[in-house]
């Protein structure tokens, strides 16, 4: 009986650092059915890989290489050689690349773009975002198909980019279940608030910390993470006089373990693609405050379930729902069975895995 040919698969991702991009990255690499695929990942630079490729089957490249300009050529050159039939572009700037390259790759190659976050809002943020804009007006629609993790990013790449819904797939990304907290101490009064984020401008930790002065009941913040704005959060904290009452951490591999039982997951964000932060707090059953900014937020959180939406910007009103939630605590076990139902890794694989053959039958 001849041997079943496999799919040939390509994964070009920028990295393998700390990020929610690079972690779905990775539980598609190390979960995929290597029976069906056979899987190349390209990393443009892995010198500091937060998360393992554990998959033997998979293979790892390493281009070396500090910019994703850089790659073009390399880039290139490996798709060329190696002819896969499926090419998944993992980063905006990285799709859009890609898409300007993809008339010289070899012909059958399908491109497939992950987007991670919304591209008319993202796009804004980048550098000459006016030029940028244009060429993904331009190039973009090149891709054969583009994966989006919520409806309000498919809908944001319908109504500005041109894609025809028949184009765009939503598959939601997975929870890995995270490492649980202990329990929380009797005699623990002082509510225990916890955030894990990147410190960059978009996450909005600055407007959550803003929020934390109204509170009028004792309150510990522990915001674990790093990023750019780390001096400014805490020249912030150091002006509204609240140093003995926000932590900061660092970057960790077991964020929820690092407090005792948090009682509450803030989440500042000023637009966000798929949340994959708030849903592994869920996974553990903690509740979440968030904005109802741009993005999937409001299609994960089920107020009253698992978490509460307030109005975005209103940090007034941020805090309110903090000393609500805290009075009126959730099924904590409920949020967590519902978590790992919704978001379950293997229902997630099988989905890609089901996209990839059904787009080149």
């Amino acid at each position: 009986m001849p041997i079943p040919v496999k799919i040939t698969l390509m994964i070009v991702v920028p990295s393998l650092e700390c990020g929610g991009l690079e972690r779905n990255v990775s539980l598609i690499a190390n979960n995929i059915d290597t029976h069906v695929f056979e899987v190349t990942l390209l990393v443009v630079d892995n010198r500091n890989p937060f998360y393992q490729i554990s998959n033997p089957e998979v293979k790892l490249i390493d281009l070396g290489l500090q910019r994703v300009s850089s790659a073009i050529r390399p880039i290139l050159h490996l798709i060329r050689k190696q002819k896969p039939r499926i090419v998944l572009s993992t980063a905006n700037h990285l799709n859009l690349l890609m898409a300007m390259l993809k008339p010289f790759f070899p012909k059958g190659t399908m491109l497939v773009a992950r987007e991670s976050s919304i591209v008319s809002i993202n796009s804004k943020r980048a550098k000459f975002a006016p030029i940028y804009n244009g060429l993904q007006k331009i190039f973009y629609r090149r891709v054969d198909a583009v994966i989006c993790q919520s409806v309000f990013m498919q809908d944001d790449l319908i109504a500005y980019y041109g894609f025809s819904a028949a184009k765009t797939v939503i598959i939601r990304n997975a929870v890995s279940q995270p490492v649980s907290p202990e329990e929380k101490s009797q005699q623990q009064t002082i509510a225990q608030l916890i955030s894990v984020s990147r410190l960059s401008p978009e996450k909005g930790i600055d407007r959550v910390i803003r929020a934390l002065r109204y509170l009028s009941v004792p309150f510990h913040f522990t915001l674990i993470g790093d990023g750019p704005e780390r001096e400014s959060l805490k020249n912030l904290v150091n002006s509204l006089h609240l140093n003995d009452r926000i932590t900061f951490l660092g970057i960790s591999a077991t964020p929820f373990a690092m407090i005792a039982s948090p009682d509450l997951f803030l989440m500042g964000s000023h637009y966000e693609g798929f949340p994959n932060v708030l849903i592994e707090a869920n996974s553990i059953g903690i509740p979440v405050i968030a904005f109802d900014a741009p993005g999937g937020i409001a299609e994960v959180i089920q107020p009253g379930q698992n978490g509460w939406l307030v109005k975005d910007g209103d940090e007034s009103a941020f805090a309110s729902a903090i000393e609500m939630a805290l009075k009126t605590p959730l099924n904590r076990d409920a949020i967590q069975i519902d978590t790992l139902k919704r978001y379950d890794p293997q229902t997630i694989i099988q989905q890609w895995e089901t996209f990839f053959k059904k787009s080149i039958a």
